[in-house]
């Protein structure tokens, strides 16, 4: 871990950069917080990966997050971790997400975002469904916050996620944007809810490519696919017994007013 440049704290939350940079416009804050399917994790890991992007920072919590550092070829790394290239930015986690950090560290990403001027922040996740061992391609669904964000998300051709609940960080970083008036754009996939899903995070990726304006290459994810369920079947476990502490199973009920 590099040198600490600049730093920022937050209620136990404590975002850091090791060196400044310069985004192009429009700028994109990229999120893949652990959840369903891990389908945000991993569509992040595989764009810093496809696109080069490099290593400028991340967020530490002796607070809340577990006594943990990710050693990588002799080297240091921060539980959640910051790459960036050109216009983009994105937040690769190398841990489940506490329940505990939900709040802060929402509202840490949140007031980053703002602070730090994004044009947009992007938030991927799974949206688990019962049947999605028989779906070959799952759906994408788009909800934003914003005027821009919703006028970009009507252009994707993909259905808006009308109804339901949605549990989680991204919750409350969707409730913080609205609060701000700040550009979300959230893309929900159909997942699975305890197992790693890379099928649903290329349907992502492919998504994701139209928003930014980027070609995602999602070929080799796909190629990889067995591997890379296997190497994040830890996290999935860890995930997946914090989804269910914070009852994301909410997800499948429909809002009581509209039923």
């Amino acid at each position: 871990m590099s040198v600490i440049y600049y730093e920022e704290h937050y209620d136990g939350i404590t975002i850091f950069e090791t060196k400044e940079i310069e985004l192009k416009k429009p700028s994109y804050l990229i999120l893949g917080l652990p959840d369903a399917g891990l389908v945000g994790a991993i569509s992040v890991s595989h764009l810093a990966r496809t696109l080069n992007m490099e290593e400028y920072g991340g967020i530490e919590s002796y607070r809340y997050f577990p006594p943990i550092v990710v050693i990588h070829k002799g080297s240091l790394y921060p539980p959640l971790r910051f790459f960036h290239k050109d216009n983009l930015v994105v937040l690769v986690p190398e841990i489940a997400i506490p329940t505990g950090a939900i709040y802060p560290l929402s509202y840490a990403i949140t007031d980053y975002a703002q602070r730090k001027g994004f044009d947009f922040i992007i938030s991927i996740t799974g949206t688990p469904i019962p049947n999605r061992m028989e779906i070959d391609k799952p759906k994408v669904y788009w909800l934003a916050t914003g005027k821009t964000a919703t006028d970009v998300g009507k252009k994707l051709n993909i259905p808006m996620f009308e109804e339901g609940l949605l549990v989680g960080p991204y919750a409350v970083i969707l409730k913080e944007s609205m609060k701000r008036r700040m550009n979300n754009i959230l893309l929900l996939v159909e997942s699975y809810m305890e197992f790693p899903d890379p099928e649903a995070a290329a349907t992502a990726l492919e998504v994701l490519s139209k928003v930014i304006g980027v070609e995602v290459d999602v070929k080799k994810l796909l190629e990889e696919a067995e591997i890379i369920k296997l190497k994040s079947r830890e996290m999935m476990r860890s995930t997946h017994r914090m989804l269910t502490r914070m009852g994301k199973g909410y997800e499948y009920q429909l809002p009581m007013l509209y039923t």
